[in-house]
């Protein structure tokens, strides 16, 4: 919601299907290749991890990177905070969760499994 908005007030189009289920050349946004890597490394920590924070400092610079950085932290301790809370999705919620993680293919990364409710859902195979 907040990327349509943004992407609205500077005019500018974006098709994050793509930025999700493909390489992100064709997104829109600019360098998303290189920031999908980045961001999946940070969320799982992976051993890739201090080099593909090299590439993206090297093709956008440092600030941007911290600024990237700063973004993935944010969503990520958002993620821990209603994890560690106890906050789980509604009942009522779950299927349209799932099916939403589909469409957007957000089903596909490490993370959606830190909804256990959504992810017995997809593994259920209710939403292939």
């Amino acid at each position: 919601m907040f990327l349509s908005s943004s992407s609205t007030a500077i005019n500018s189009k974006l098709d994050i299907t793509n930025a999700i289920t493909g390489s992100g050349t064709e997104s829109g946004v600019p360098d998303a290749a290189l920031l999908i890597d980045f961001t999946e490394s940070a969320n799982r920590l992976d051993a890739d991890l201090s080099s593909t924070r090299k590439a993206l400092i090297e093709k956008i610079g440092k600030s941007a990177m911290i600024d990237a950085a700063i973004t993935i932290s944010i969503f990520q301790s958002l993620n821990i905070a209603a994890d560690s809370s106890g906050i789980k999705v509604d009942d009522d919620w779950v299927n349209l969760a799932a099916e939403l993680a589909v469409l957007t293919a957000a089903n596909e990364y490490q993370t959606a499994k830190n909804s256990p409710q959504v992810d017995a859902a997809l593994r259920d195979n209710q939403h292939e």
